[in-house]
């Protein structure tokens, strides 16, 4: 998962929606803080994480 700097507050993104908003990405010059490996850690567009939890 990857922090996002943007103009409207920072938002973690998962891989795959980092793709989808790709050229929204460019367009308005979005930068990468950080990333981290975090399963309580959720996408800010889809609201999944990256890591599959094992109950």
């Amino acid at each position: 998962m990857k922090l996002w700097v943007t103009p409207q507050g920072d938002k973690w993104l998962c891989d795959e929606c980092q793709q989808e908003l790709e050229k929204q990405i460019e367009e308005e010059g979005w930068r990468i803080a950080f990333e981290k490996w975090e399963p309580m850690l959720r996408c800010s567009v889809c609201k999944h994480c990256d890591m599959e939890v094992f109950d």
